[in-house]
């Protein structure tokens, strides 16, 4: 189970934790939010957005390094298909990525803009 969010923040009434595919989803959006050594439990962990998706990366090492993120997340068995878009003129960046979980059940994943103010 993970916590249910809204609109970004943390559900205070009705279902206080998602489940099924929308758990899957939001643990997704939450690995890749999570820059590389912020989790001070853990500094290897988190997306290397400075080391391997944003700057002068190439495009194919920063897709590899996305969906490595997002294939191993929990409750993940595969990824139909994939898009990044890197604006970098406009400060912005798109990822979309089609997501098959454990109930074989397809899902979407999008996170849309700044991933600096993803902090």
């Amino acid at each position: 189970m993970i916590r249910n969010f809204v609109n970004g923040d943390i559900a205070t009434s009705g279902e206080h934790f998602a489940r099924g595919k929308e758990a899957t989803r939001q643990g997704i959006i939450r690995r890749l939010r999570l820059f590389l050594g912020e989790y001070f439990l853990d500094a290897t962990d988190g997306t290397p957005w400075f080391e391997g998706v944003l700057g002068k990366t190439r495009q194919d090492f920063a897709e590899a390094a996305l969906k490595r993120r997002i294939i191993t997340a929990p409750g993940v068995i595969g990824i139909s298909s994939f898009s990044l878009t890197l604006e970098p003129a406009e400060r912005r960046i798109t990822v979309q990525a089609s997501v098959i979980d454990v109930n074989n059940e397809q899902l979407m994943i999008e996170l849309s803009g700044d991933p600096l103010a993803m902090l």
